[in-house]
């Protein structure tokens, strides 16, 4: 009875919590067997404590065998090593205490105070030396988010924060993948050295998502200051469905100065295509984080008939955090020289930006000066200024500055201006103050003065029962031009649009009510009366359409008729010189006689009909628009070219028409009232089939309109995704006048662009003289353009 007793008590105590000490070892479990006369203890949801190593290890399953002095731990297992602030996950850990060793077994976590986390398997962990070792595939992640994988064989000592690997992958917090074999990581100093290294950046790293940015050399070494590449070759081409990279840049040591944040290349081949094209001394370009830094940008060669060959060396300076500039000095063969330099200044509130340059050569000095500044005065003003000069009338065609300029938006007409805009609750005032000079005019006559010319807007609010809204518009300018022409104009318009009344039938109408006040005071004007006049206008129109809808099995058709209803008692007065023209966009418009200062006079019918054809696409298949003016009287006063003095317009309208896939024409008419002939013509005809399409433009005035006749191509083949050819060309027919034409061919891809362009233009002013040129570009995507505009030219020289 009493070994009963004894037995139970036994199991009572064990099957609660046990607490065993053997050797400077702590078990606590919940269940516990011994065996082999006590050298085998197997415990089960267990912690064990070895209060020498100060280690607690937690698991489903804890076996000890006490003659090998060997721990071995199953399930959910989990070391706590607080001396060393080491944590490890597994499912399977044997731990040599004789040797301070532990390997585990399948997949592990180290957890290594705050600094690294290691995913693993298979691993040994020699406490004692503090070595982490195995030949399984182990990823180690640090504080700062880079990623270190070891691929072949690695041994990490945690003490010395040092990683040996046969082959190895980083993985940095931008995402760009390096490479290695032998590598060799001091964590600590965060210096890396390797063999045969090779560098994926990050796709968009250079700005092109489609980039494949590689980087590949024989050894390196990195640390927090710079990494260095021997023998290394650098490309941002992909290599998608190619034979080789477009471009590739080989060198004999690569540096990337992570302090001045460059890229530097020692004695450096250019090869496109695997075809060496230039030797670099020495080149350096900022790393793709860099935004502004000041240094010599990309030279460039050209060469012209008329200017011979030219080189041009831009430099880029930072003269601040809100300003910089760049210079651009040209240098000719003639030993002429021509500055160019582009300034840009930041403000809080507003933004500068400045181009100016000087020639100094045989044809005198020369130069001209384009300044821009524009942002918010306050809340609610905004301006802009410019002011705009040039020395020498064909000084910016000849030395073709509007391509080098984002200011000069034309070369033969400068702009000076002050615009002030001022934008309230339920109004706006747009001001201005311009300057205009014609470069290829007469100097007497080529200056333009408005001063000033200003545009007020209100929407005034009306109660709903009025159906519509209400508009005051008051506009007007001050103008001298043509030495001594001058008009002074104010016109205020009142102007009620109602909104549309739609009947059970489906019939829908508007209408807008205008009352107009013109005044003006000018001298010499073609276009007003001499000296001071003031009109009040007046006009009503009224707009009906009807909407009709049919549903086919394959289509859908839209029927609109229009009719538009127009009369003013107090109508415009001579305009019959005035170039408008009247079209099926403009015929229902509220001014379609072009004029702000006055309305149309008398009454009109304006007659229109709208059809449209869709498939079940929703695509348009045909869509007809045409539209005739009726008058009860002819009206000499107004624009002739309109027909609007007739009792009847023309008959005008467009056409679209996709016949097939692969054919679309495109038709604008106006043709006489009868049908019996055709005053305006305007056809385009797109086709494509397969990599081919083309474009053939006509345009046609003639009958009762000035003759004009001209005619324009555009052809492209896709020989494949990267390499077109294209032809344009626009010819006058009337005066059988080839106006240019261009042959090119292009190979383009995602880190490479070639074009050979071969081009004729011609100049009717006669100042310049017609040009012929073969050109040839070599773009480096991101880095260098290399131009030549006349290979001819080079190859004579």
């Amino acid at each position: 009875m009493k070994i009963r007793y004894f037995s139970l008590a036994l199991f009572v105590f064990f099957s609660s919590t046990i607490n065993l000490f053997s050797e400077e070892i702590n078990f606590k479990a919940k269940n516990m067997n011994i065996e082999d006369n006590g050298n085998t203890i197997i415990a089960y949801s267990s912690e064990v404590y070895i209060p020498k190593n100060n280690i607690n290890i937690k698991s489903n399953i804890a076996k000890q065998f006490k003659k090998e002095n060997l721990l071995i731990f199953k399930d959910n297992v989990l070391v706590e090593d607080e001396i060393n602030k080491i944590n490890i996950e597994s499912e399977n850990i044997r731990y040599e205490k004789n040797n301070d060793i532990f390997f585990s077994l399948g997949d592990t976590i180290f957890k290594i105070g705050n600094d690294y986390v290691v995913y693993t398997s298979d691993v040994y962990f020699d406490r004692s030396k503090l070595k982490m070792y195995g030949n399984k595939s182990t990823k180690i992640r640090d504080n700062n988010n880079n990623v270190y994988k070891l691929i072949d064989g690695f041994v990490f000592d945690i003490n010395k924060e040092l990683i040996k690997s046969k082959k190895s992958t980083i993985t940095d917090n931008k995402d760009n993948i390096y490479k290695f074999e032998n590598l060799v990581v001091n964590l600590k100093t965060k210096e890396i050295a390797g063999n045969e290294l090779k560098v994926e950046f990050n796709k968009n790293y250079f700005g092109n998502e489609n980039n494949d940015p590689i980087l590949k050399g024989r050894s390196s070494f990195s640390n927090d200051n710079e990494l260095k590449v021997y023998k290394a070759v650098f490309s941002t081409c992909n290599t998608n469905k190619k034979k080789c990279r477009g471009w590739e840049l080989s060198t004999d040591e690569f540096t990337h100065n992570k302090t001045r944040k460059i890229f530097e290349y020692r004695n450096s081949w250019l090869k496109i295509f695997d075809f060496k094209l230039f030797f670099l001394p020495y080149f350096n370009h900022p790393d793709p984080t860099v935004k502004r830094k000041s240094g010599f940008l990309t030279p460039s060669y050209a060469t012209s008939d008329t200017l011979g060959t030219s080189i041009n060396f831009p430099y880029f300076k930072i003269l601040g955090e809100d300003k910089d500039i760049t210079f651009s000095p040209r240098y000719y063969a003639d030993k002429s020289f021509l500055l160019q330099n582009e300034y840009r200044q930041a403000f809080e509130n507003a933004n500068i930006l400045s181009d100016f340059s000087f020639l100094i050569g045989k044809a005198g000095t020369k130069g001209h000066l384009f300044y821009k500044q524009s942002g918010k005065i306050n809340n609610i003003t905004d301006f802009e200024l410019n002011f705009q000069n040039v020395k020498g009338d064909n000084y910016l065609k000849t030395h073709n500055l509007i391509e080098t300029s984002e200011l000069i938006k034309n070369d033969s007409l400068l702009i000076s201006n002050l615009d002030l805009n001022f934008n309230f609750d339920n109004a706006s005032l747009d001001t201005s103050f311009k300057i205009f000079e014609d470069l290829s005019r007469d100097t007497k006559d080529r200056y333009q003065y408005i001063f000033p010319d200003f545009n007020f807007t209100r929407n005034i609010d009306l109660p709903d029962n009025y159906n519509g809204n209400f508009n005051f518009n008051s506009y007007g300018y001050n103008k001298l031009y043509d030495t001594n022409v001058k008009e002074s104009v104010i016109t205020n318009d009142f102007l009620f649009r109602s909104n549309d009344f739609i009947s059970q039938s489906g019939i829908v109408t508007d209408y807008n009510l205008l009352l107009k006040n013109s005044n003006n005071y000018s001298d010499n004007s073609t276009l007003f009366n001499e000296k001071l006049n003031y009109d009040l206008f007046g006009l009503i129109k009224v707009d009906t359409s009807f909407p009709l809808e049919k549903r086919l099995r394959e289509f859908t058709h839209y029927l609109k008729p229009l009719i538009s209803l127009r009369y003013s008692p107090n109508g415009n007065n001579d305009l019959s010189s005035k170039d408008v023209y009247l079209n099926y966009n403009s015929v229902f418009n509220l001014n379609r006689i072009g004029s702000t200062s006055q309305v149309e006079g008398g009454e009109s019918l304006s007659l229109g009909l709208e059809f449209k054809r869709l498939n079940n696409l929703s695509s348009d298949v045909l869509d007809l628009k045409v539209a005739n003016v009726i008058k009860p009287n002819e009206d000499y006063r107004m624009p002739t070219k309109s027909k609007l003095n007739k009792k009847r317009s023309d008959i005008f309208g467009n056409l679209n028409y996709r016949m097939n896939n692969n054919t679309t024409i495109n038709y604008i008419f106006s043709y006489d009232k009868d049908l019996k002939y055709s005053n305006l013509d305007q056809i385009g005809i797109d086709f494509s089939v397969n990599n081919f399409l083309t474009n053939i433009s006509y345009y046609s005035e003639q009958n009762d309109l000035p003759d004009a006749e001209n005619v324009k191509n555009y052809s492209e083949y896709s020989i494949n995704d990267e390499n077109k050819l294209k032809f344009e060309i626009s010819k006058d027919l009337n005066d059988n006048f080839t106006e240019y034409y261009d042959l090119i061919y292009s190979h383009e891809t995602d880190c490479i662009a070639l074009s050979l362009n071969f081009n004729k233009s011609f100049y009717r002013d006669g100042k310049l003289e017609p040009s012929k040129n073969l050109s040839f570009l070599i773009k480096i995507i991101p880095f260098t353009d290399l131009v030549v505009p006349n290979v001819g030219s080079l190859v004579s020289n």
